[in-house]
């Protein structure tokens, strides 16, 4: 072994990951967790998680899962108690294997102060990721802004304040940061993607809930439809606006042009959007969205929300950007994008992918993960 190969050997750590249980709804948790921890392993000796119903994909299977047992109970108070019952499990967990300055990274852990108060009475090196911020978005409530009150609070005492892209910071104005560190995700991309021939349809992936305006989308579509009749939307996610979204859909008339595809596995994501010819993403806020960098992989230029992470990755040569969430903002994007003649659709789709191929790949990312790792 090199004297630099032992050197990196010597300085590599081993890290604790707390991250908010798990749901049962789908698999998006451990698609991303599973992302996360593919991207910090080179950098470090060993990785232990701790979280609820956790589960990751099977080529993790060396890293240690320290899992507590949760439902989500319909009650809303019997939730509540279950959450604070599996931090407390959790609290402890980290009390028994935490160590004086080694470094705990809370990956989407928004809601875990109890064990976030066990790093810090340990003398941990509290890392904390911040995304988009809950206080804008939806529709706001009492635990809206009380997860917001929380988010700052671990935010501004952590030893470091880690998100996926630098202008996620922009998404907290106010907020007390010592040390900063950008932690990025990746996706897979397509070998050879075919920009040509593509289907006119917009797409969507995201859950269905205010904060995403799939409502909006939806009537913008219908108007859209008015004009170029040739062209669809289909619409991928699930959420607690769903059967609005289908009531407003057959109020509309629009089944024959609008679709929804439901919750899509990670791995046949990729043959479900491919003759998607752009992606419709606004949003009230973000950190950095998998979809986007997900479907610009694809080659698929994206009609996105000027917030969070996305004003990172997303330029006037490789997609369109939203300064407004209104039907009338959607529709004039949806406008613009439709008029793109065939070599400019094709040239802005390459721009997209290579974007994506150039600096959101895992090689990409671990790289850059090794800079604070």
């Amino acid at each position: 072994m090199s004297k630099v190969e032992d050197g990196e050997l010597m300085n590599k750590k081993e890290i604790i990951v707390v991250t908010n249980p798990m749901i049962a709804a789908n698999r998006s948790a451990e698609v991303t967790l599973s992302k996360f921890l593919r991207v910090i392993k080179p950098s470090v000796e060993s990785i232990q998680v701790i979280g609820g119903n956790l589960s990751v994909e099977n080529d993790l299977n060396d890293i240690q899962l320290i899992s507590f047992p949760i439902t989500r109970h319909p009650n809303k108070f019997k939730r509540m108690l279950s959450i604070i019952v599996v931090q407390l499990k959790m609290m402890r967990a980290v009390t028994r294997i935490g160590q004086k300055g080694q470094p705990a990274y809370f990956w989407i852990a928004d809601k875990m102060i109890l064990p976030y108060f066990a790093a810090k009475m340990k003398g941990m090196e509290v890392n904390y990721f911040i995304y988009g911020n809950v206080e804008k978005e939806g529709t706001q409530s009492r635990f809206t802004a009380l997860s917001g009150k929380l988010i700052r609070y671990m935010a501004s005492h952590a030893d470091c304040v880690c998100m996926e892209s630098p202008s996620v910071e922009n998404e907290w104005a106010s907020l007390k940061i010592k040390q900063k560190k950008v932690i990025h995700l990746y996706t897979d991309t397509i070998a050879k993607p075919e920009f040509q021939n593509r289907k006119n349809i917009f797409g969507m992936v995201c859950r269905l809930t205010p904060g995403k305006h799939v409502v909006e989308c939806i009537r913008a579509m219908s108007e859209i439809h008015n004009l170029h009749p040739n062209w669809r939307l289909e619409i991928i996610g699930s959420g607690k606006q769903q059967q609005e979204c289908e009531n407003l859909v057959n109020e509309l008339e629009a089944k024959e042009y609008i679709s929804f595809l439901g919750w899509v596995e990670h791995s046949d994501l990729q043959n479900k959007v491919k003759s998607w010819k752009y992606l419709l993403f606004p949003t009230d806020t973000e950190g950095m969205p998998n979809g986007i960098i997900e479907m610009m992989g694809c080659g698929i230029p994206a009609i996105a929300s000027s917030v969070g992470g996305i004003s990172d990755v997303i330029c006037l040569t490789n997609g369109f950007l939203l300064y407004g969430s209104t039907v009338l903002d959607l529709k004039e994007r949806m406008e613009k994008a439709i008029e793109l003649s065939d070599n400019e659709y094709t040239k802005m789709a390459r721009n997209a992918y290579e974007t994506i191929n150039r600096e959101y790949t895992l090689p990409a990312a671990q790289a850059q993960a090794k800079k604070w790792l």
